[in-house]
C-alpha cells in the first residue's frame, strides 16, 4: 500500500514537469511593441515619400515656371531693342536730311550705338537661354545614387554621369 501511495505521489509530481507552458504576458507585449514599430516605421517611410515626391513636383513646376519667365523676358528685351533700333534708323535718316555732315556723323554713333545695345541684348538672350537650357537639363535627369561624394544623375537614355567642379556632366563608365 505504501508503494501504491509512494508510487502515485511520484507519477503526479512527474507529471507536472511535462506539463504545457503558456505565453507570459511578456512575451505578448514584447510582440505587441514590435508590431506598433513596425507600423510606425512603415507609416514614416509612406510619408516622407510622399513629402519627397510632393517636393520633387513642386521644384520641376518651379523650374519650368522659371524657365517660361526667363524666355518671356528674353523675347521682350529682343523685341525692346529692335524697336530702339528701328527709331535709332528713322531719326538717323532724318538727321541725314538736315545735314550731310552731321547726319554722316550721327549715324555712325548711332549706328555703332545700336550695334553695342544690340550685342548687349543678344548676350544676355544667350546666357538667360543658356541658364534656362542648364536648368531645364539638370531637372529633367533623375538623381539614383552617390560617386566620389557627388549626386549621380541618370539620363532619359539610361546613361550615369554626376556634375563635376566646373559645372559639366561627367559620364560614369558602366
Amino acid at each position: 500500500m505504501k508503494k501504491l501511495l509512494f508510487l502515485s505521489f511520484f507519477f503526479i509530481v512527474s507529471n507536472t514537469f511535462y506539463a504545457q507552458t503558456t505565453k507570459s504576458k511578456e512575451e505578448s507585449t514584447v510582440e505587441k511593441t514590435a508590431k506598433d514599430t513596425k507600423k510606425t516605421a512603415d507609416k514614416a517611410a509612406k510619408d516622407s515619400k510622399a513629402t519627397v515626391d510632393k517636393a520633387a513636383k513642386k521644384t520641376k513646376n518651379d523650374v519650368n515656371k522659371a524657365a517660361k519667365d526667363s524666355k518671356a523676358t528674353v523675347d521682350k528685351a529682343a523685341k525692346e531693342t529692335k524697336k530702339g533700333a528701328d527709331k535709332a534708323a528713322k531719326e538717323s535718316k532724318a538727321t541725314v536730311n538736315k545735314a550731310a555732315k552731321e547726319t554722316e556723323k550721327g549715324a555712325d554713333k548711332v549706328a555703332k550705338d545700336s550695334k553695342k545695345a544690340v550685342a548687349k541684348a543678344d548676350k544676355a538672350v544667350d546666357k538667360s537661354a543658356d541658364k534656362a537650357k542648364k536648368e531645364a537639363v539638370k531637372t529633367a535627369d533623375k538623381v539614383t545614387g552617390t560617386y566620389n561624394g557627388k549626386k549621380v544623375y541618370t539620363g532619359p537614355q539610361g546613361g550615369q554621369y554626376y556634375i563635376n567642379s566646373n559645372g559639366n556632366k561627367t559620364y560614369i563608365k558602366k
